[in-house]
């Protein structure tokens, strides 16, 4: 399976028509000078990292999960709502990030009784 799969739709699948409702709505704005040349417009976008929640916890930093990317429009020809733009990739599992200090940890630090052993300011 291809693990960079990236396909972009130009027709509807149901009638072959290629004029899209929020694709036209963004190329109005960018005619009128209000909408940048290399933005779009959608009736959906939806992107996300595909892993089993409880199992997260488990894997070792580093692991490779897989990732995807969806965007919709609806054609103005028939009414069909239709994927125009899928997106599958893959990202490495990062290191988490330190928790920030709690209150406790906080009054520690301003009283001088611990933190860290350097200052930020």
């Amino acid at each position: 399976m291809d693990k960079d799969f990236n396909h972009t739709f130009t027709k509807c699948p149901a009638c072959d028509g290629e004029n899209r409702f929020f694709e036209q709505l963004a190329n109005e704005l960018k005619e009128r000078g209000i909408g940048r040349e290399e933005w779009g417009f959608h009736l959906d976008v939806k992107e996300g990292i595909v892993v089993d929640r409880e199992k997260e916890p488990a894997l070792p930093i580093g692991s490779e999960l897989p990732t995807y990317g969806i965007i919709t429009d609806v054609c103005m020809d028939c009414g069909c709502m239709y994927a125009v733009d899928l997106r599958r990739g893959s990202i490495k599992k990062p290191a988490p990030l330190a928790a920030p200090p709690n209150r406790a940890m906080r009054r520690q630090m301003e009283r001088g009784q611990g933190g860290p052993p350097f200052s930020l300011s």
